[in-house]
């Protein structure tokens, strides 16, 4: 097949989704052809390296009107497609992108079915569900995302891919002698990773180090507050890392405190290196990961309940799960795995786009 993905905002080049992206684009192009349409030219490319990119030289601001946006960005995406042409699918990370790639395909007068692959929970695209419809079908990162598919497009082929993890060539992180919690990730406000601080403050007689391993705006709010708690000496801050789990010797468990996770990257690369994970029982991702094998799973917002779990692992008052059995538990999302029923859903809504069009 001839695959295109269109990714529709401009990516910094440190999350998820281009992991994701990455990891699936290399096990696919084994296979097919494959070639990312980016929204404009990523703040660090360095996740590019080894793909197939082009970006979009005209300047597309979220902030001009919606008609416009989408004749602008749909004629940048035909100018581009012209030269890809047969195309087989596109992917869309994105409901502009769906629209955009509808309209350009219809500029170019060819037959091309579409699919939506969103990285977020379907809530979060509540103002553009009538530019999803454009989409022949659309595939779920998690199992709640795929149950509000279907309530909100049941005429749609709705397939669950989940999201990819790399296996190969990971080893087992070690367990230290004291506690030694991580965070990974960015440092938003819907992250809640002051839960984190917080819960930690209040187990201060006890020897632990919260290693933080990320950046974003409520950096300097997070640091300030950690002289707040008197925890400042207990917290190492990282930045951003390129490699975050080569970063750190050794980790007792892995925290999430986030209000909702589409899907919960973090956790499964946590698991898959043998580290226990304790996270938020946040809409979707989480629940679906984290089990009585691999961690603990406390209610959002309850940070004594936080703090409760973890005064109990640094106590060794929990049943701790083994570096096999987190591993174990996480096998379903290789990348190889993955990649093949990403590949197998792929094919099913283009045949079934061909069916509807006989």
């Amino acid at each position: 097949m001839n695959i295109i993905f269109v990714v529709d905002i401009l990516l910094s080049g440190r999350g998820g989704m281009e992991t994701a992206l990455s990891l699936i684009y290399h096990e696919l192009k084994k296979r097919h052809n494959v070639m990312v349409i980016l929204k404009g030219k990523s703040e660090d490319s360095t996740w590019e390296e080894g793909i197939n990119t082009i970006a979009l030289s005209q300047k597309l601001s979220d902030f001009i009107p919606r008609n416009v946006l989408l004749n602008i960005y749909s004629a940048a995406l035909a100018n581009v497609m012209k030269d890809l042409l047969p195309m087989d699918i596109i992917v869309s990370t994105g409901p502009t992108g769906v629209k955009a790639a509808s309209m350009a395909v219809e500029r170019l007068n060819v037959r091309v079915p579409i699919v939506s692959w969103l990285h977020f929970n379907l809530d979060m695209y509540y103002r553009f569900f009538e530019d999803l419809r454009a989409a022949d079908g659309h595939l779920s990162i998690s199992e709640g995302n795929l149950k509000d598919l279907h309530c909100v497009f049941p005429e749609k082929r709705n397939l669950l891919v989940y999201n990819p993890v790399k296996f190969d060539n990971v080893t087992y992180v070690a367990r230290p002698s004291h506690p030694v919690f991580l965070y990974v990730g960015r440092l938003a406000k819907v992250k809640n990773v002051d839960h984190i601080m917080k819960a930690l403050s209040s187990l201060q007689r006890k020897n632990f180090e919260l290693h933080i391993i990320g950046d974003g705006e409520e950096y300097e709010p997070l640091l300030e507050q950690s002289y707040q708690l008197g925890i400042q000496d207990r917290i190492v801050w990282h930045g951003w890392q390129h490699e975050p789990w080569d970063r750190v010797n050794g980790v007792t468990s892995v925290l999430l405190a986030s209000d909702t996770e589409p899907f919960g990257l973090v956790l499964i690369e946590a698991l898959a290196r043998g580290i226990p994970v304790i996270s938020s029982d946040c809409k979707y991702g989480p629940r679906e990961i984290v089990r009585d094998n691999n961690g603990w799973l406390y209610e959002p917002d309850n940070v004594e309940q936080l703090a409760s779990i973890l005064e109990h692992v640094m106590d060794n008052g929990q049943p701790f799960p083994s570096p096999e059995a987190c591993r174990e538990s996480v096998k379903k999302y290789a990348v190889q795995s993955i990649a093949e029923h990403y590949e197998q859903a792929l094919l099913d809504i283009a045949m079934q786009r061909e069916v509807q069009h006989e």
